[in-house]
């Protein structure tokens, strides 16, 4: 089917944006080869659906002019898909493998708020049991029903998760500080002491604070995408 997306200036920043989300994945190490979705969603005047990886190419290697509208992936269709239908709130979408989050899937306790970088996801993950791989259109109303309303993380266990934000720049750098809060969570396993946590009302206030000027994102994301700027890797 031949995209209808509009050629506007929207569109073209949403592009950029996901391009460098993408050689931002790679160059912190938390790509999975050709795998894996970052999606941004389409406003309906502008076409609708969603921007998403074109499959098929190295992370570090995606420019704005390789991003799609439409994914032939079908486990990005079924999960961004999902996700996107249910939760208007939501504009962008990164999904990551990394070795430490695949392992905190694994968990029966789950995702732990051990240090101040978790404080941002205390009372905001949900999780999603796995299924296999995701080809069936039939999971996306368990997907939805499991994310619920309110949680911008989606720990999909024994497989990944997913993190999402208003912007590419929230999602990815939610994803970044998840990737950091499950590695000292996994580190923490080979301590035969019992790890320190902090007190509940401290995760309580510091989760409200992340909610605000701490927002994921807000400070980080500009300063990131002129880093790959200045290295000369991300085209205008």
């Amino acid at each position: 089917m031949k995209s209808k997306l509009n050629d506007s200036t929207l569109i073209r920043e949403l592009k950029r944006e996901l391009a460098a989300a993408h050689q931002l994945t790679a160059l912190y190490k938390m790509d999975d080869l050709v795998w894996n979705h970052i999606s941004a969603r389409v406003p309906e005047n502008e076409g609708g659906g969603f921007l998403v990886t074109p499959g098929r190419m190295m992370y570090d290697e995606i420019q704005p002019e390789d991003i799609v509208h439409s994914s032939e992936n079908v486990t990005a269709n079924v999960i961004h898909g999902a996700i996107y239908k249910n939760r208007p709130d939501i504009g962008a979408i990164v999904h990551i493998h990394t070795h430490a989050v695949c392992t905190v899937s694994t968990l029966p306790q789950g995702l732990q708020f051990l240090t101040q970088d978790a404080a941002q996801f205390y009372n905001n993950v949900a999780y999603h049991p796995w299924e296999g791989i995701s080809d069936d259109f039939d999971e996306q109303k368990r997907l939805s029903e499991n994310l619920g309303d309110s949680a911008l993380t989606l720990i999909m266990r024994n497989h990944g998760a997913c993190t999402m934000g208003a912007t590419v720049g929230e999602a990815w750098v939610r994803a970044y500080y998840l990737e950091r809060v499950c590695a000292v969570q996994v580190a923490s396993l080979a301590n035969p002491i019992k790890v320190e946590e902090p007190e509940k009302s401290v995760l309580e206030n510091a989760a409200k604070q992340y909610e605000g000027e701490y927002r994921p994102g807000l400070h980080e994301w500009s300063a990131l995408v002129r880093m790959l700027e200045r290295k000369g890797t991300l085209k205008p």
